[in-house]
């Protein structure tokens, strides 16, 4: 039997069943909503039960805030919608229901080449062409337009819902590093509210406190703290060469009992999720990107996902029930996350927070590679280049046993045509050809598994590069050189694919061949010289710095191979 091939053919199947994971994305399902009128969405009244302890106020004093000698800045606001911002983020909250409606990462753009700022929070329109009127968080049916991606934080009333601040007044405070503190101040009835933002410069993050108080003499009431995401199933359709299209898209949490917990929007339609938790966290993942509330890590939460009525899909935590008094305001503080995967920035507000860099199973390896691949950048400053660089020394490190293997198969070239004669001379005779094959190899001191070795090495390393290259956002719209603008797409003019193929080939060609009178193993050989040009098409579509990756390592596979022949003694010029 040729251990090779059927090692190749494993290796092929393999690349096919990952592929066909990525491609089965989420099912879709034909998202309708209702116009939302006075924030009545509500969650499972369960959620806001049973929650201990109390949560304590953010810590931001008056003294924090004199050293940069600015006073502090007070105003009305003239209209509904409202940002606050730092060099990176600009975050829009509705003043009626202090939502965050928009986010807008300041310096990653939405195409290659564009000058406008990408937006993660708002409103998404399926269909342009019904030009159906849409408001930021809010969605109607009748003309197509769908919405409902945002982030909120406050109180709950289990009797009147979300409570809603309108906020009336804005106070910024500069501190002495650079960044500022939003203080928003509203009213409602009887109650008052009172918002606190902090926003560091250079951070996609924002450090909130909710703060809730009652006028003097108004009636105790009981409030929920809590913190949510909502949006809508909605995803695009998939597109041949647009891997967005199929990447994970839905809710994630960490709890106690999972650090790194996925739920699929076809799973909440059908049933909800509950689990309470001493800290943790809950996100909202995409490629690239992830929306996240991070609360109080010493405190416990109840985190929850369900499919609300509108037809949107809400992730939320809560904490414990508050009894309001006109003399004891409520608060509570979460840190609310919106921006790039990137592991170093997520991990430095919760530790298992960077696990939305989704690895894969091969995490453990996935991780040095992206540590490897960044150190190389910080001295190459191209990341074509830093794959180019990672892939070289992981097949210096691979080296020696790579070696072995083909040693091996060269070995097994070299003794080929005395192979041929056993087969021709045994043909009738099955189990006497395996006995004197056995003695054969025994005899020459050759294995028809050692030039599995190299390819079975590559494997692992083969699906940790695509895990890493997939998600790593730093490759979004980076370039390399000459037709490659952008690491993250397919190569536009199929050169690497095509290069690719052709030194798959003349490593194939290399590679010893057993010789067989079965027909079945014949076919399956002669199928295997077209396994090159399926992996071509296949990587047509991957994105290019994936391809990079896999075309140098395909070339440095072959000056080894071409190495250990000559030092073998086998001319090149047979192959």
């Amino acid at each position: 039997m040729d251990y090779i091939k059927i090692s190749l053919i494993g290796l092929i199947a393999v690349i096919l069943y990952y592929l066909a994971l990525q491609w089965s994305g989420l099912p879709q399902e034909e998202v309708k909503f209702e116009i939302i009128e006075n924030e009545n969405i509500t969650l499972n009244e369960e959620v806001f039960k049973d929650s201990k302890d109390s949560l304590s106020a953010l810590d931001t004093t008056p003294s924090q805030v004199v050293e940069s000698g600015e006073s502090i800045i007070t105003e009305a606001l003239s209209s509904r919608l409202f940002s606050l911002d730092n060099d990176v983020l600009r975050i829009e909250i509705d003043s009626l229901t202090g939502r965050y409606v928009a986010a807008n990462l300041i310096p990653i753009k939405t195409e290659k080449g564009s000058d406008e700022s990408l937006s993660i929070f708002g409103s998404r329109q399926i269909d342009p062409e019904e030009g159906c009127p849409v408001y930021l968080g809010a969605a109607q049916t009748s003309k197509g337009c769908v919405g409902n991606y945002f982030a909120s934080s406050g109180f709950y009333s289990p009797g009147l819902g979300y409570l809603n601040p309108k906020f009336s007044s804005l106070e910024k405070m500069p501190l002495g590093d650079g960044g500022v503190i939003y203080i928003l101040s509203g009213a409602n009835e009887d109650l008052l509210f009172t918002r606190r933002v902090l926003m560091r410069p250079g951070q996609f993050s924002l450090e909130v406190e909710d703060i809730v108080g009652l006028k003097v003499g108004s009636e105790p009431t009981n409030v929920v703290p809590y913190a949510r995401i909502l949006r809508d199933g909605y995803r695009p359709p998939g597109r041949f060469l647009d891997f967005d299209s199929y990447t994970y898209l839905g809710p994630v949490f960490s709890t106690e009992r999972d650090s790194f917990g996925k739920l699929d929007f076809s799973d909440l339609s059908e049933n909800s999720f509950e689990e309470e938790s001493l800290g943790g966290w809950l996100a909202l993942a995409q490629r690239y990107f992830v929306s996240s509330w991070v609360p109080q890590q010493d405190e416990r939460h109840k985190y929850q996902a369900r499919k609300v009525s509108s037809g949107a899909y809400s992730i939320a935590l809560t904490s414990q029930n508050r009894l309001l008094l006109d003399t004891e305001p409520a608060s509570y503080k979460n840190t609310l996350y919106v921006g790039p995967k990137i592991s170093e920035n997520l991990n430095a507000l919760h530790p298992d927070l960077g696990l939305v860099v989704d690895y894969g199973f091969l995490w453990w390896l996935s991780e040095p590679i992206h540590k490897l691949m960044a150190w190389g950048f910080s001295f190459l400053g191209n990341w074509g280049l830093a794959i180019l660089f990672a892939t070289i020394v992981l097949k210096a490190i691979l080296w020696p046993l790579s070696a072995a293997g083909y040693r091996s198969a060269a070995k097994m070239r070299a003794v080929a045509p005395e192979m041929s004669e056993l087969q021709q001379k045994y043909a009738n005779d099955k189990q006497k050809l395996g006995q004197e094959m056995m003695a054969f190899y025994k005899k020459k001191g050759v294995s028809p598994l050692g030039g599995c070795l190299p390819m079975l090495l590559q494997m692992p390393f083969f699906l940790a590069f695509y895990w890493v290259l997939l998600d790593m956002v730093e490759l979004r719209h980076a370039p390399f050189m000459f037709w490659i603008t952008d690491l993250s797409s397919y190569d536009p003019f199929f050169v690497l694919p095509i290069l690719n193929a052709g030194l798959m080939y003349y490593s194939q060609k290399m590679m010893p061949v057993t010789p067989s009178n079965d027909p079945t193993q014949q076919q399956m050989q002669s199928a295997m010289k077209f396994m090159p040009l399926m992996i071509a098409a296949m990587f047509s579509i991957f994105p290019a710095g994936f391809v990079l990756y896999f075309t140098v390592q395909s070339l440095i596979t072959v000056i080894q191979q071409a190495l250990s022949f000559r030092k073998a003694g086998i001319s090149l010029k047979s192959v």
